[in-house]
């Protein structure tokens, strides 16, 4: 049995406390520029701080077992629901043996499984460690499969989706995140996360690693 997944995640309050110290280059002399050079590099620490697990909080996580016929979404509109969605995500994966069902995903090797685990012990919920080796783990990325194991360079999901011929109706990107959380719009968050792991389970069948679901007659 396997699960698809996916995050969304935004930046943690307080990212900005842990940028790191920046300098201008040496050859940099004028006040002005060295201050512009250091505001620009800061700015885009922060940028990176919701694609960072260590920086990053997750507010929506999405999933669809390999026998779902619909996608679920669980909202995390602050840290305490987000610690009660981790714990519940846990139940539903790892039994009592302590083996943990397959999570496919789209660069979840690289993001989500780290995540996962790294808020897991941010928030100190029990949590197990994911495997997440690029030749060993066996939880499928579908990114992984997509660039050969990185031979080419990646696209995103909805760029991978388009060219296997998929719907990919979605008003929203994941760059939009962070406005919808700030906006409250939980519903746009939740059609975008249900958006993506339908996608990332219509890649997987279309890639042999989830068998395809019977179309209704």
């Amino acid at each position: 049995m396997a699960m698809v997944i996916d995050l969304e995640t935004v930046a943690i309050d307080g990212a900005g406390s842990l940028v790191e110290p920046v300098s201008a280059p040496a050859n940099y002399k004028d006040e002005a520029k060295i201050a512009a050079y250091i505001a620009e590099a800061q700015k885009a620490q922060l940028d990176k701080a919701a694609l960072y697990p260590w920086t990053a909080r997750i507010v929506a996580l999405g999933w669809c077992e390999e026998t779902d016929e619909i996608e679920h979404v669980a909202i995390c509109n602050s840290e305490a629901r987000e610690a009660t969605v981790l714990r519940e995500f846990w139940e539903r994966v790892v039994d009592s043996r302590g083996s943990v069902t397959h999570l496919v995903t789209f660069n979840g090797r690289s993001f989500d499984l780290l995540v996962l685990m790294a808020r897991s012990r941010m928030l100190g919920v029990t949590a197990p460690v994911l495997n997440v080796d690029k030749y060993r783990s066996p939880h499928p990325d579908l990114m992984q499969i997509l660039t050969f194991n990185g031979a080419i360079p990646a696209r995103s999901l909805g760029w991978y989706a388009r060219r296997f011929g998929l719907n990919t109706d979605d008003a929203f990107s994941g760059k939009e995140i962070a406005q919808l959380v700030a906006d409250a719009n939980w519903d746009a968050v939740t059609a975008h996360c249900a958006s993506d792991v339908r996608l990332t389970r219509q890649l997987a069948e279309r890639l042999g690693v989830l068998r395809p679901r019977p179309v209704a007659a």
